[in-house]
């Protein structure tokens, strides 16, 4: 008879994923305001990108914290290639970097002037070969993730463009501008396809400066489905009241199919980025709770408090931790199963 190893036998149950149950695990802090976070695909590390200028790199198992130092304002924007080797970070620099993401000492492996004035976004396409950024002078950039050449530039978004993602399996990608514009581009020859609206997501101060728009843009798993977040319902803009809300394409046909709102109520809230489950739920955040709502359902199901305000979480590869970055400095880990 062949006896188990001594792993295999104590090895425990896979907790079961329950976002009623969502509860937090971890609480790691740094000096610094956090703006982003990205999960890196190998489940190993997690970045954020802090107002003192660094990306500030844990190692998920240990806790272990470990500074990035290169860009010389905010850092907006993170993301991974697609085996989790190369993290690429952006900032209010305009600057695109390349960083050696399981370094001891991570320095920056390729710097890129990529737009004049702020960089706001980043998506990596699923190939890993192209890397697509978006700012404040209202381009669309893709670059080759091999040498860090310009392959192609997309223009068209009549302000700040603050959202990018790639169309799941394809070079095809969306972008998400602060007027409410999605602009659907052919990345292999730069052409605009279409145009989807949820301009109602974007209102003035003093009929001057935008507000809100299409904060960011999430695929569901299958890539039928496209949902662009923010807040509509603004009576008053300086002051902020509006409520969070997430507006749902049907991808094929282009029809708005769902608008999911954060609850019935007004509230002063911004859904600044939602995040469609492997399991169904999409969860989003709004200002200091996480939000979760099944598919087809307009209201939440379920609503998380947290201690202080966020404005980006991503979702571990397991399915079922939840990383949050927030403004008072704190990554919090949150895991979506019974304690």
């Amino acid at each position: 008879m062949t006896l188990p190893r001594l792993d295999e036998s104590k090895a425990k149950p896979e907790p079961r994923f329950d976002p009623r149950a969502t509860h937090t695990t971890h609480d790691w802090a740094h000096p610094a305001r956090l703006l982003c976070c990205r999960v890196d695909p190998t489940g190993r590390f997690v970045c954020a990108g802090a107002t003192d200028h660094t990306v500030q790199r844990w190692e998920i198992a240990t806790g272990t914290k470990v500074p990035l130092a290169a860009h010389t304002n905010w850092v907006s924007a993170l993301g991974f290639s697609p085996d989790g080797a190369t993290l690429y970070s952006g900032s209010y620099d305009g600057r695109l970097i390349a960083w050696e993401t399981a370094a001891a000492a991570p320095q920056p492996v390729r710097t890129i002037t990529a737009h004049e004035g702020w960089l706001r976004a980043i998506a990596i396409s699923g190939d890993g070969q192209w890397i697509a950024t978006a700012g404040n002078d209202r381009l669309v950039k893709l670059w080759s993730a091999a040498t860090g050449d310009k392959v192609r530039e997309l223009s068209g978004h009549p302000q700040h463009v603050f959202s990018l993602q790639f169309v799941p399996g394809t070079r095809e990608l969306v972008s998400g501008d602060c007027l409410g514009n999605i602009h659907h581009w052919n990345g292999d020859d730069g052409r605009l396809l279409r145009q989807f609206d949820v301009r109602d997501t974007s209102n003035l101060i003093g009929d001057i400066a935008p507000f809100g728009g299409v904060l960011n843009l999430a695929f569901n798993r299958d890539g039928s489905r496209l949902t662009a977040v923010g807040h509509f319902k603004v009576s008053n803009a300086p002051a902020g009241n509006r409520r969070a809300v997430a507006t749902t394409f049907d991808w094929k046909s282009g029809e708005r199919v769902l608008r999911q709102e954060s609850v019935k109520e007004e509230r002063d809230a911004t859904l600044w980025r939602a995040v469609h489950h492997p399991r169904g739920p999409m969860l989003g955040i709004i200002a200091k709770e996480l939000g979760f709502w099944e598919p087809e359902s307009v209201e939440l199901f379920h609503l998380l408090k947290t201690p202080s305000e966020m404005f980006d979480f991503d979702l571990h590869p397991n399915g079922l931790d939840l990383f949050t970055a927030h403004f008072d400095g704190h990554l919090r880990v949150h895991r979506c199963a019974p304690a």
